[in-house]
């Protein structure tokens, strides 16, 4: 059986010209792949089951997370590989299919360019048909090459030559030794991927013909893992129009998964495809994706907003911020630090104005954990939108942390006529109404201050 590298897809030129012994041997290779891709997925989930175990105030072990990014990226890379692997195997069994054409063996064509009037030359040996033997004629032997270069045509035998002295070896200069060590150029970066092809409405229905067949023949797995690998690698408006398809005849439930596999791929991919979804009128099957964008990684997540500002559907940027609210503590502070840094202020300080809701308990641990400026955003929110019983409570949870006290009291302070009620109730608790801290310098040091201020 002949060996094929997985690294270099079949050209057009070899999938045409392939054989059954070709179609047997990619449907073997695309089996492997698709259990390397499954064992693969296998993996990330449990990494990412391990990482949503740590405890809410700890954050992820690094190499925790860096072996979930490493198993999420060959997931994607052997689910492209799949996908070319079945377009393949599909284009070849059509060919197969086909009635295969009479072969006529061409006129054997003579002259200097192909080795005389007899013999096979190169044409022939390119164009013989296979399965029959080549001509057992053999060409006459080519003449002596002659010219400067080989020596004349009928020279006689040289007389040996007298073996000479050998030379004594000398040092050869330094400029010579530096010049034989030449330094190889830098190899340029290799080029970024090719962005995904268009695909015909003629391949877009033979795919979910082939998806429709493989749930008809009980083969319901490697179906969705077809799915999965189209939702992530086609183009958004090819995942609209194969989900068009398969919602009018095709299996149940198989226009869904297509599209909720789209949220696995790039931010800019899966608005493109919500987009094009809702475009197409398919409302079930982009409700689905954006439920699945609800578990988006909180890396990622400032570029998928803006993605879906790009392509105007600010609505459900703001319900995604929303659904984020109600979030565990620590992936709540982890997701305002990132919208944060990615100069999205905004948005941070709406995610912590939805979190003023919570009970007292997850509000100190969340102002514990957020980083400057943060707390302060926080901690004015509360004062603007909590009772004051409920700021008592908060402020004395936060007796213990002097700075965010101060947070606290700052806005509370600012505006003493409307917080008249709040303060005097922190006094009768015996908590402190004035603010401890002092501005720090350029140095990193507390500036002093009067003495008994």
């Amino acid at each position: 059986m002949r060996t094929r590298h997985t690294e270099q897809p079949l050209s057009p030129d070899a999938v045409g010209g392939g054989t059954e012994q070709d179609a047997l041997e990619l449907r073997a290779e695309l089996d492997e792949l698709l259990r390397a891709r499954q064992y693969a997925g296998q993996r990330e989930r449990r990494l990412l089951e391990a990482v949503r175990a740590v405890p809410e105030r700890q954050r992820p072990d690094g190499e925790l997370v860096r072996q979930l990014t490493q198993a999420r990226t060959l997931r994607e890379g052997l689910g492209t590989r799949c996908l070319e692997l079945s377009d393949q195997l599909k284009a070849l069994e059509d060919r197969l299919r086909q009635p295969a054409p009479r072969q006529r063996i061409p006129r054997q064509p003579t002259g200097a360019r192909f080795g005389g009037s007899g013999g096979m030359g190169a044409y022939d040996e390119a164009h013989a048909p296979s399965g029959q033997p080549a001509p057992t004629t053999h060409p006459s032997p080519p003449p002596p090459a002659t010219g400067a270069r080989f020596g004349p045509p009928s020279a006689p035998a040289a007389e040996p030559r007298q073996p000479r002295e050998p030379l004594e070896p000398r040092e050869q200069p330094a400029d010579a030794q530096e010049s034989e060590a030449v330094v190889p150029p830098p190899q340029p970066p290799p080029p970024p991927p090719a962005p995904p092809r268009r695909r015909s409405p003629a391949e877009l229905a033979t795919l979910a013909e082939r998806i429709t067949a493989l749930y008809r023949q009980t083969s319901p797995s490697e179906a969705a893992t077809i799915l999965s690998q189209a939702g992530e690698h086609l183009t958004p408006p090819d995942t609209a129009a194969l989900a068009a398809l398969l919602a009018r005849r095709g299996p149940a439930g198989s226009s869904v998964h297509l599209a909720r596999s789209a949220a696995h791929g790039s931010p800019q991919h899966a608005a493109a495809t919500l987009a094009e979804l809702r475009q197409a009128g398919l409302a079930e099957e982009a409700a689905d994706l954006f439920h699945a964008l609800w578990s988006y990684p909180v890396a990622a997540l400032p570029a998928l907003l803006r993605e879906l500002e790009r392509t105007e559907q600010h609505a459900d940027g703001a319900t995604l911020l929303w659904e984020w609210g109600s979030a565990p503590t620590a992936e709540l502070a982890a997701l305002a630090t990132t919208l944060h840094r990615a100069d999205r202020a905004a948005d941070a300080r709406t995610l912590l104005r939805q979190a003023a809701g919570r009970p007292t308990a997850d509000l100190t641990a969340l102002a514990t954990t957020l980083t400057p400026p943060l707390p302060g955003l926080l901690l004015g929110e509360l004062a603007a939108l909590r009772p004051p019983a409920e700021l008592v409570r908060l402020a004395a949870a936060l007796s213990g942390h002097p700075e965010r006290y101060d947070e606290l009291l700052t806005p509370l302070l600012a505006d003493q006529a409307r917080h008249r009620t709040t303060l005097a109730a922190l006094r009768t608790a015996g908590l402190p109404t004035t603010v401890s801290a002092r501005p720090r310098s350029r140095w990193g040091r507390r500036q002093a201050g009067p003495a008994g201020a």
